[in-house]
């Protein structure tokens, strides 16, 4: 089964796709097929075209992986004690079919002291109310700032933890769908 991980801001050298790579690794490590979903490849103009149904071959492509993916891993900045308006319009832009029926994990990445706790819970609803099922347990990543490892690429030993669980929950609700 293949997995949609989604870097859910288009901000330039974020940790939000510096932990979506970490996870990237991890994936291949374990073995599975993943699409990437870097946000800031998104087409410039989709708030416009793709929201009211005049597909572009970008985005078109996007909705052909997704609907490819039983598991969707989103990760997920914090702002404004909420989540980026531009992960609202990419939901609002993709057609309701696509999220029936899949399973949805979410990290939640912040300089904050609460990992996007509020986003996380708002994007757990609208997601829920789009058909997909949400994962329980998720990742908040609070100051990641002073808790990502430059040098390595990855999160410290506590956060690399908590994302390897998020990792084995995954796995389980893939074991369970297979059943």
């Amino acid at each position: 089964m293949a997995i949609a991980l989604i870097s859910g801001t288009h901000r330039p050298d974020s940790y939000t796709r510096r932990v979506a790579l970490y996870l990237a690794r991890k994936l291949e490590e374990q073995g599975h097929l993943y699409h990437f979903i870097d946000f800031q490849t998104l087409p410039r103009d989709f708030l416009f075209s793709d929201l009211f149904g005049a597909r572009s071959a970008t985005f078109e492509s996007i909705i052909y992986m997704l609907q490819k993916c039983s598991v969707w891993i989103w990760v997920v900045p914090e702002y404004n004690g909420g989540f980026p308006g531009v992960v609202k319009v990419f939901i609002d832009a993709l057609p309701r079919e696509v999220f029936r029926g899949r399973l949805a994990a979410l990290v939640g990445v912040s300089d904050g002291r609460f990992g996007n706790l509020r986003g996380l819970d708002h994007l757990s609803q609208v997601l829920a109310y789009c058909g997909m099922q949400v994962l329980p347990y998720r990742a908040h990543l609070m100051h990641i700032q002073s808790r990502w490892q430059e040098s390595q690429g990855e999160p410290d030993a506590a956060y690399a933890r908590e994302l390897a669980t998020l990792l084995a929950q995954v796995e389980g609700g893939i074991r369970a769908a297979g059943d």
